[in-house]
């Protein structure tokens, strides 16, 4: 079975198309590849494909929710994205908890637990982080579906029917800008 895929803006002699190739009668099935068509000899080409990027487990991150919080906007802190940011790429399994204490998270982040504490806290009240089960005293979370998240699109899609989205505006922004005294001209 063949596939034509015709681009008009690039004529040529050889033309692009999926093709079933391989396969026998032993169960090996043929593969679905690229391939070229050359017009004037009838021959096929494979078209070489480079393999998967990724080294490992990846996550998928909703880039304008994502922005929304890496803006100043946001109110969140440098630190407090930080941490997001590290949640978002700890998470290792779909909807799974990081297995972490505090303490080791807190020193794999360079910052004190109660630095983590307060920080987890605020990410937790704005829905950004969600409690996913705890051993002990030890709270493990994830970050909320609605940011990141492992797996396909219908199972995204039934992970956040549990959770309200997160707010993306944590407190007002800070303004560090020097202030004038009175009297003072600029």
């Amino acid at each position: 079975m063949f596939y034509v895929v015709s681009d008009p803006a690039r004529p040529s002699d050889r033309l692009p198309f999926w093709s079933r190739l391989g396969g026998d009668r032993m169960g090996q099935p043929a593969r679905k590849v690229l391939t070229y068509l050359d017009r004037l000899t009838g021959e096929l080409e494979e078209v070489p494909q480079a393999p998967y990027a990724f080294d490992g487990p990846h996550i998928n991150v909703g880039i304008r929710r994502g922005r929304e919080l890496a803006s100043a906007a946001s109110g969140l802190t440098d630190r407090e994205f930080r941490v997001l940011v590290w949640y978002w790429f700890a998470t290792e399994q779909s909807q799974g908890a990081v297995m972490m204490t505090g303490a080791d998270i807190a020193r794999e982040l360079g910052m004190s637990p109660d630095t983590l504490t307060r920080t987890v806290k605020v990410l937790k009240a704005a829905r950004l982080l969600v409690e996913a089960g705890g051993l002990g005293r030890t709270t493990f979370y994830r970050c909320t579906p609605y940011l990141a998240f492992i797996g396909s699109g219908f199972a995204h899609r039934e992970a956040v029917k549990d959770w309200n989205p997160p707010e993306t505006t944590v407190r007002q922004p800070r303004d560090h800008r020097r202030k004038t005294k009175k009297g003072d001209e600029a």
